[in-house]
């Protein structure tokens, strides 16, 4: 271990006045195969986090769940993944040296897809002296034995074969502004000879060309499928395959432009050989493009060669030309433990440099580097988000949600605001012209019609607004027209017109409910709530529930978002501010009503006389209630009391979601302490920890560093899933598998709101 390595395997990691204890004994089936443990943290050779994985690739003894699956897979995932990208490239690297090539520019789908949903297909060999050597796999031996490094736009493997050496080391650069950036990715490879007679070494690495829609293959349906067109060399050192697309029906492709959920026009896959290297096409039931090197390395000797390797919409050499000259540079740089495009990095980063706790400081740029680098360019809205991730984008294909894209994006108004003003045009291109938020799309812009309803996009949409003008200052966000949805059918006008929309859906249609709250509609941040613990008829709810969490986010933002437009001194905002504000005096008299000398806010209302959360406490209103500035030092104190009493009490990582949630028969992933059924969440704690800022702000330093990667290794050594990226939620000490989650990462939310919730502790420590 080098000096600038921090190992968190071993020890613990200490929170507030005392350490924070692992709270649960690891199963013999998790111990690593040596005492190496799964890595270590270190900076690269340009100062950036990154992480040595040191620890298996297989983990034959996960226990087995069924998370949003209808087939069993492993809570502990084999071949543990990192993510690299820019606005126009995700990049999924995993530690066998496989990775998966995704575009989300219009339909999330793969370039390479394997034959399982989560994966693809790419191969590395080497013949030295006629023996040959595969370097990409989960079983072999190189790869398992092979010096695995991955960080801020880049992946790195160093092999060892007898007096060979090999290094394959990726590298995306990062996009220079929203909506850009190069979908492609630089590939260098270092061959040397240690020994002491010459060798004889022939290197091929190739991708498989197999277009797929993330989810549409396994669909009943078969609506569409792609097929590879022949491929060819089209230029100088560089080889294409292009895909065409196929329908089961007549006009199951509209035209060019508008709105669809399945592509009709997939782009293409090309792989660039630069210098010495020669480009590769491989024929046979497959597809597979690469690159190419033999030669000679005599005693001592080493040669460096490159490629690239990408995808393009339009498939011209003159485009894809112009797409490889951006990473080429790259190719002629020193090879490090770094990114080929590490200085790009460094300066778009912040460094965090007045942070003084080593711990601290590395995971705030990791997340600030893990969140740009998921941020993906939308064709459909010419928008750059941060996309959930997980199941979401990265398996099923939707955009979702609304409310997440809301809450991802806050703490780039205080990094990267043009990134957080994007954010906000998406949804607002989102939205319909009576105010209404879809949820999210799939495709091409697609937004399908379903059973859920949602109550609280248009809350989470005032959450960015006020934060974004708070930080900004920038009102021309509202004065710009920006279109409604969907695009091609609906006119335009100002961002003041679509706030005043969005308000007016929130208090006229939305509405309230029989003790003058929010209405909870079928649900709101719980997407399962009318799945789960609701027996009434679907329309009695929509029409009767309110929810206390949508109450509690109501009367939060509609004082942070008057007082932010009231700054900007137009005439548009004094009618606004005022109806605002009328309508949460309304609100507040009812939530402290219905609060009354309770200790805790009920969850939901689902009747008149019926409610959840009378005696067991939710989370979910926790966070925003205690934020409500009327409500006095003591009551916030007894309340959060109940929290850490309640919800905190075992658990490692903060407060669970609900306090004794019950047993369901209608889903492996309702059983106790699993997701929206008692499990952790990031969503949730973040505002619970600003919340606790307005009245202790030690204790909310103390929540922060709890929900932190560094106290995950602390508390579950020996799980790689949670050490440099986590799902959106997982299982709680009420569950079997607590620390663990059968969801796929990457998400944004175990990066996003610590980010945030990080700047904003430090906002309010240097007010103070």
């Amino acid at each position: 271990m080098t000096s600038r390595e921090y190992d968190f395997t071993r020890r613990g990691f200490m929170v507030g006045a005392g350490a924070l204890a692992a709270v649960s004994a690891i199963p013999a089936w998790a111990l690593p195969p040596s005492s190496e443990g799964l890595g270590a943290w270190f900076d690269d050779d340009f100062g950036l986090a990154a992480y040595r994985y040191a620890g298996p690739l297989r983990f034959p003894d996960s226990p087995i769940g069924y998370g949003f699956e209808d087939k069993p897979q492993q809570y502990l995932g084999n071949d543990p993944y990192f993510l690299l990208g820019n606005y126009r490239l995700t990049l999924i690297t995993h530690a066998s040296g496989q990775y998966q090539i995704l575009t989300g520019e219009r339909a999330w789908a793969r370039m390479n897809q394997g034959e399982q949903r989560w994966s693809g297909v790419n191969r590395a060999v080497v013949t030295i002296n006629g023996q040959q050597h595969e370097l990409v796999g989960i079983d072999g031996p190189a790869p398992q034995e092979s010096e695995k490094r991955f960080g801020a736009g880049f992946a790195r493997y160093d092999y060892k074969i007898g007096d060979a050496k090999i290094t394959r080391l990726l590298s995306v650069a990062p996009s220079p502004k929203v909506h850009e950036g190069t979908s492609a990715f630089l590939v260098k490879v270092r061959l040397r000879n240690d020994g002491k007679a010459p060798l004889k070494i022939a290197y091929l690495e190739t991708t498989l060309a197999r277009y797929q829609q993330a989810m549409a293959a396994w669909e009943d349906s078969k609506a569409a499928w792609w097929t590879n067109d022949e491929p060819r060399q089209a230029g100088d050192n560089l080889v294409v395959a292009s895909f065409t697309a196929h329908e089961q029906r007549p006009l199951t492709f509209p035209p060019e432009g508008e709105m669809y959920r399945l592509e009709a026009h997939p782009p293409a896959l090309f792989v660039k050989a630069l210098g010495a290297a020669l480009p590769s096409i491989e024929k046979g039931q497959e597809i597979h493009l690469g690159a190419k090197l033999e030669c000679e390395l005599a005693a001592g000797e080493q040669k460096d060669f490159a490629f690239i390797v990408g995808y393009s919409r339009d498939a011209s050499p003159q485009v894809i030309e112009k797409i490889t000259e951006q990473l080429a540079v790259g190719a002629t740089r020193p090879l490090a433990t770094a990114s080929a495009f590490a200085d790009e990095w460094r300066s778009k980063l912040p460094a965090f440099a007045d942070e003084s706790d080593p711990a601290l400081r590395r995971e705030m740029r990791w997340n600030t580097a893990v969140l740009e680098q998921m941020a993906t360019w939308r064709e459909y809205y010419n928008e750059t988000v941060i996309p959930q991730g997980t199941m979401y984008d990265y398996l099923w294909g939707w955009m979702a949600s609304s409310r997440d894209l809301a809450q991802q994006a806050l703490p780039f108004c205080h990094t990267n605001p043009a990134l957080a003003r994007s954010t906000l045009r998406f949804i607002l291109k989102r939205t319909m012209p009576d105010g209404e938020v879809k949820l999210n799309d799939q495709g091409y812009g697609w937004v399908g019609h379903a059973a859920m309803q949602t109550s609280d996009q248009q809350l989470h949409f005032f959450l960015l607004l006020a934060e974004y003008l708070r930080k900004t200052r920038d009102v021309t966000i509202l004065d710009e027209k920006i279109g409604y949805y969907p695009a091609e059918r609906c006119g335009s006008d100002t961002g003041w017109a679509h706030l005043r929309q969005t308000f007016s859906f929130l208090r006229d249609r939305i509405g309230t409910g029989p003790h003058r709250l929010v209405k909870l509609w079928n649900s709101d941040w719980n997407d399962l709530f009318y799945f789960l613990p609701i027996k009434h008829p679907y329309n009695s709810q929509f029409e009767v529930a309110e929810s206390l969490m949508n109450t509690a986010m109501a009367i939060v933002l509609l004082k942070d978002l008057p007082d932010q437009l009231d700054q900007t001194g137009r005439q548009e905002a004094k009618e606004l501010s005022q109806a605002m504000r009328e309508y949460r005096a309304e609100l507040l008299a009812a939530w402290n009503a219905d609060l009354g000398e309770r200790s805790f806010p009920r969850r939901a209302w689902i009747s008149y006389n019926e409610s959840y959360g009378e005696n067991e406490i939710w989370l979910e209103p926790q966070g925003y209630a205690l934020q409500i500035p009327e409500m006095s030092r003591e009551r916030k104190q007894r309340l959060l009391a109940e929290v850490e009493k309640r919800l905190m009490d075992g658990e490692a990582l903060g407060a669970r979601q609900q306090e004794n949630p019950p047993t369901y028969d209608v889903a492996n992933a309702a059983k106790p302490g699993i997701r929206e059924n008692g499990g952790f969440w990031f969503s949730l704690n973040g505002p619970l920890i600003l919340g606790v800022a307005t009245f202790d702000r030690k204790k909310s330093w103390s929540l922060l560093r709890r929900m932190m990667f560094a106290n995950y290794a602390s508390s579950f050594p020996n799980y790689w899933s949670g050490r440099w990226t986590n799902a959106d939620s997982i299982e709680s000490s009420l569950s079997s598998h607590k620390g663990l989650t059968p969801v796929i990462g990457f998400c944004a939310h175990p990066h996003g709101w610590p980010l945030y919730c990080y700047l904003r502790l430090k906002e309010d420590e240097v007010k103070a």
